[in-house]
């Protein structure tokens, strides 16, 4: 057997213990798991899929090289059986030969012991058998040499039919393996096409869960800026009433003179709660509640304005409307910070949100690296940005979309992710 043969065989020998291995380390998905939890079991699927897929091409062309030299010895053997059929044939002729020349020197037809002993003289009976013994030997080189030509082919022969078995064999444990990676490699296709089943349905379980969030949130806000509007009112009527009771007072003892002034000194201006939006949006009220300073802070801003319009153009008015840089902007400002108003880097590396959070550090392209307050952004480029919003924890985000001001999954359009990170 020759050194190719043994390599494939060592090769195709350890093909089962592969399978086995490979067919061990096939990942399972977590129950409830999340999309990007799923996802990163998604990729490593797909990328083992990929590598049965290259094993299953290397062990195609291997079986396609094992078949190629079968298919040499087995033209060899039939070389060989035509060779030893020219030889016969050469051995028949050449005793054929033979028997010819005998006759025509010999027309009795007599054999070699009467041949040589009807001498007439000692003389003729010594060049009888001279003559004789070179006939025999003639004959004797003749077959031997066609017989050793023969007794060389039939090993040939031999040797090249038991190269012929062993690559049979070869052959089979090859077709073998080559049958078990397409079945492994099918079951493999199978669980990626799972997989991306269950990612989607996992994004749009959390696509549902965010928009129930975002309800709730925006039902709270609402809730909230009712409290404190009624607290407001009380207010007022108070102050209303304890200025009426100390103008009747008045007016008994100090009579009509001191009327007008006491009315003109009671009057109290209703509190404003602007909490500085540009516009309160012709009745609209722009009342903000005051969550302090920080990054939390803005994400409570940003939460306070859930439901409010959008509005492309770069409007940012409380209560009212905002297209998704203006949101963040105002979010951040109302939290104490001064960053840039336009998102684009066509705005300046630093006169950008996008440059900003660039420069800080701590850029990522990976949503699950995301953190509160962390800015994210989706276009084709880093240099040409069309959406940003913000990251509020828990694989949330909020900005403002067409719907308006919503809050989503930081997964929600993750074919344009281009990167995200802290602006401050």
């Amino acid at each position: 057997m020759n050194k190719q043969l043994i390599k494939v065989g060592r090769a195709v020998a350890g093909v089962g213990l592969s399978l086995a291995l490979t067919l061990s380390t096939t990942p399972t998905v977590a129950y409830a798991a999340s999309s990007a939890e799923i996802q990163a079991q998604l990729d490593s699927a797909s990328a083992y899929l990929a590598d049965l897929a290259s094993q299953s091409s290397e062990k195609f062309a291997e079986l396609e090289n094992i078949q190629a030299d079968l298919q040499i010895t087995r033209d060899q053997i039939v070389n060989i059986e035509g060779e030893i059929q020219v030889k016969e044939g050469e051995l028949a002729e050449a005793r054929e030969v033979l028997a010819h020349s005998m006759a025509e020197n010999y027309k009795g037809k007599v054999d070699i012991v009467s041949f040589i002993l009807n001498s007439t003289s000692f003389e003729e009976m010594v060049s009888r058998v001279y003559y004789a013994n070179k006939v025999a030997a003639y004959e004797s080189d003749a077959i031997a040499t066609v017989r050793q030509i023969q007794q060389e082919l039939d090993a040939e022969r031999s040797e090249l039919e038991t190269k012929e078995t062993e690559q049979e064999d070869l052959l089979g444990q090859a077709e073998a393996s080559y049958a078990e990676l397409q079945d492994l490699q099918a079951s493999q296709q199978a669980y990626v096409n799972q997989l991306s089943v269950e990612v989607q349905e996992a994004l749009e379980a959390e696509r549902i869960a965010a928009e129930e969030e975002a309800r709730r949130q925006q039902e709270a806000a609402e809730a909230e800026a009712a409290r404190q509007r009624a607290e407001a009112e009380d207010a007022q009527a108070e102050n209303n009433t304890s200025s009426e009771d100390t103008s009747s007072s008045d007016t008994s003892s100090d009579d009509n003179s001191s009327s007008s002034d006491d009315s003109s000194s009671s009057y109290t201006e209703t509190p404003s709660y602007d909490s500085g939006s540009s516009n309160s949006g012709g009745g609209t009220s722009s009342y903000v509640p005051d969550y302090g300073s920080g990054v939390w802070a803005a994400i409570d801003y940003a939460k306070s304005q859930l439901g409010v319009s959008y509005s492309w153009g770069g409007y940012a008015i409380a209560n009212q409307e905002f297209d998704c840089s203006g949101l963040v902007w105002w979010a951040y400002t109302q939290a104490g910070y001064s960053i840039p108003r336009g998102q684009r880097m066509a705005n300046g590396y630093y006169d950008s949100m996008i440059g900003w959070c660039l420069e800080r550090g701590g850029w990522t392209t990976n949503q699950a690296n995301l953190q509160p307050g962390d800015l994210m952004f989706w276009g084709s480029s880093v240099e040409s940005t069309g959406h940003v919003g913000m990251c509020i924890g828990g694989g949330m985000m909020i900005h403002s979309n067409y719907g308006g001001v919503e809050i989503d999954s930081v997964y929600y359009s993750s074919g344009s992710f281009v990167g995200g990170g802290p602006i401050v």
